[in-house]
């Protein structure tokens, strides 16, 4: 391969370095969407029993996280219109759980109306179908504009207590839903395309990512049920802080590590090239491990069991967020299989943890434990990849 100009380079270069905030900043607004939904949707949530944001947030997760992996390949190979498809093909299936869920639930799991609890589920398993549409589409740009009306709802409903009761939010929540799923749906008005068959590779993949999802929407959930009663802020502040920083840390490292193969001589180079990368981004790891280390710490220190919870409730979702960033890495560097066993190790050791002869302090101290020490191995693992795989050797590579 002839090498570029200097002035080639730089041109091709430089918005490459820049691509990976531009999509760290376009996922952030998108899933600023959701995040909406669920602000303005405050009241209604607060009328159904807490099993049904949560079962909502496992179907859907696990739903978002499979479906774009198959509906990434899916628009590669066939499309938008046919990834857009296969997307609405699975969030329908898990709609009709949904359906079947609260048609056979009691009322204790519900709550004691079983038709707001429906619509909350089919309207969170909506936005997160929007959100896993724009995805595989591309059209993440688009789609958080058409989210802008969710944006001005959540923000009309933590303007309540300033400017009073807005009851229009809870009429308006849903047609703002719509708007937004039917733009994220829009290549599917498209002529059909061939439908391409998953590999399977991509049915491993796809399953892999599964159970990544799965296990993250089952920690969100215990150390939210774990910690004090009425007491959240403290465990969503660090999520959605570490959201912006580790999707570009993420996007970075990728970024760089596909770069290798365009400038790298040979592969000792590469191999050189990955390994200076991975130490740099275990560098933007670590503050989250340190951090909910030292808040731990800090929370045994203080007086008051309330705000000692509140602090360790801090701490576990700091650690949860680096942890999430860790599996995610994993993934996106191909290790699909260990990121699933980093990511279900939490929920099944502390499902484990009574049955072992081992000292409790109570569930919020045992779930913070356990992803401290499922962080630490997040570390260890992620450095193990600064040894490229044997397929570093790609026809890309200068010659």
């Amino acid at each position: 391969m002839v090498e570029p100009a200097p002035e080639e380079v730089r041109s091709h270069r430089a918005p490459a370095r820049r691509s990976y905030l531009r999509a760290a900043l376009l996922r952030c607004a998108l899933y600023l969407g959701p995040l909406s939904v669920a602000v303005a949707a405050a009241d209604p949530l607060s009328q159904v029993a807490w099993p049904v944001p949560m079962v909502t947030l496992l179907l859907g997760w696990s739903a978002a996280q499979a479906l774009t992996s198959t509906g990434v390949s899916a628009a590669r190979r066939a499309g938008p219109a046919t990834a857009a498809r296969r997307v609405g093909a699975g969030f329908a299936g898990a709609a009709a759980l949904w359906c079947a869920l609260v048609w056979i639930a009691p009322p204790t799991v519900v709550g004691p109306d079983r038709g707001l609890a429906l619509i909350i589920g089919l309207g969170g398993l909506g936005t997160l179908a929007t959100v896993t549409a724009a995805l595989v589409t591309r059209a993440e740009a688009a789609v958080a504009v058409w989210s802008l009306p969710c944006w001005l709802l959540a923000a009309s409903a933590l303007a309540e207590p300033l400017i009073g009761r807005t009851a229009q939010v809870g009429t308006l929540l849903p047609a703002a839903i719509v708007v937004a799923l039917v733009r994220a749906f829009q290549p599917v008005v498209l002529p059909r395309g061939r439908r391409p068959r998953l590999t399977a590779a991509e049915l491993r993949r796809a399953g892999g990512y599964l159970v990544i999802g799965a296990s993250q929407a089952v920690c969100v959930a215990l150390v939210w049920q774990a910690g004090p009663s009425g007491s959240t802020a403290p465990f969503w502040l660090p999520l959605l802080l570490a959201v912006p920083i580790l999707e570009a840390l993420i996007g970075w490292h990728t970024g760089q590590v596909e770069a290798g193969l365009d400038t790298a001589e040979n592969g000792a180079d590469y191999r050189k090239h990955v390994r200076s990368v991975t130490l740099i981004t275990l560098a933007g790891l670590l503050p989250p491990f340190a951090a909910g280390v030292a808040l731990t710490l800090a929370a045994y220190q203080l007086p008051g069991a309330r705000t000692a919870a509140a602090v360790l409730g801090l701490a576990g979702g700091t650690l949860l967020g680096g942890v999430f960033a860790i599996t995610y890495l994993l993934a996106a560097r191909s290790r699909i299989g260990v990121a699933a066993t980093l990511a279900a190790a939490p929920p099944l050791v502390t499902v484990a943890l009574p049955f072992l002869p081992l000292p409790s302090s109570g569930p919020l101290p045992d779930a913070v434990a356990v992803l401290a020490a499922t962080h630490l191995a997040g570390l260890l693992l992620v450095a193990l990849t600064a040894q490229p795989a044997p397929t570093a050797d790609d026809p890309r590579r200068t010659l």
